[in-house]
């Protein structure tokens, strides 16, 4: 008898524990400067495509939702109202966008930019993610700045300066990679290394005039890409990647005709980078789909159905 209530009591200790592992949550709590009084919602992402959550009441600008431990890795989205001028305008609201990945989460933030604003107080995962794209949009803004200055020198025959501008151009690139390549390196087991890892693209020389830049970059833009990660489905990495891909194909001088030919390039280069996993690419293929509905381009639509039968 003594054997068999201790048998009953083991049991029950571990159904007891299955039981509090699945009721645990992970904390999302959030102070929020010049927060309105109103409901902050918290929403699942996955492309273009978004899931609401919670939403909870704003209380002197903090916010706490709880984020259950089988809630899938990836990004969430954190709406937090509009401002005046939006409502006017019928624009979107003020939204912040953060990893959870199986850790609780402080944040704090300014309503007025969420994203210029963030300051992470625990997360190491958001850290590391923010603080890249920090640095990426300084580089990004630097970059801009050489390159146009590059080419500067070359349209004024300036060949000394032209040469020192466009060998810094191109240093800068490069190291910029390797720095890209090094975090990626270091921190291969989190979620945010994925995200980085899509964030890298292909290197612009500076020596080619601008038309020739372009289209080697065009060419080269997908060569490093892996469409391969169900994991980056919950996030706006593929369907990010994919938009600026295909920005590079749309010339503003374009007839409708050349328009659909050059599309249906680009949309035959992303397919040759896909059929690694059947999730990703049905997730893509909607993406597109999708997207060209919406600028009515059906002879594109015609040639993916096309291609995915």
């Amino acid at each position: 008898m003594k054997r068999l209530k201790l048998l009953m009591f083991a049991i029950f200790s571990l159904v007891l524990m299955d039981y509090l592992s699945l009721a645990q949550s992970y904390n999302l709590d959030v102070k929020i400067i010049n927060q309105p009084h109103e409901y902050v919602r918290l929403e699942s992402v996955s492309g273009d495509n978004y899931s609401i959550l919670d939403s909870v009441l704003a209380e002197n600008g903090e916010v706490h939702f709880e984020i259950p431990t089988n809630a899938h890795v990836g990004v969430y989205r954190l709406v937090l109202g509009k401002t005046g001028y939006a409502r006017v305008m019928n624009q979107d609201p003020q939204m912040l966008d953060f990893i959870f990945n199986k850790e609780n989460i402080q944040l704090k933030t300014d309503f007025k930019n969420p994203l210029q604003a963030v300051q992470v107080i625990h997360s190491d995962e958001n850290r590391i993610y923010f603080d890249f794209l920090v640095r990426l949009k300084e580089y990004e803004k630097l970059l801009t700045t050489m390159e146009q200055e590059a080419d500067n020198y070359w349209e004024k025959g300036d060949s000394t300066k032209a040469i020192n501008a466009s060998n810094e151009f191109n240093r800068l690139q490069l190291d910029w990679d390797l720095k890209t390549a090094q975090t990626i390196q270091q921190n291969g087991s989190l979620f945010a290394s994925k995200l980085i890892g899509l964030k890298r693209t292909s290197l612009k020389d500076a020596f080619l005039s601008p038309k020739e830049r372009n289209e080697n970059y065009r060419n080269e833009f997908l060569k490093t890409v892996d469409f391969s990660d169900e994991a980056l489905i919950y996030s706006t990495a593929y369907t990010d990647k994919i938009f600026e891909f295909l920005t590079l194909f749309n010339q503003p001088d374009y007839n409708q005709h050349q328009r659909t030919v050059t599309y249906i390039d680009a949309v035959d280069r992303i397919f040759s980078k896909m059929g690694k996993n059947e999730q990703v690419d049905h997730f893509i293929t909607d993406y597109l789909l999708h997207g060209f509905h919406v600028l009515g381009m059906k002879e594109v639509i015609d040639h993916i159905n096309e291609k995915t039968r």
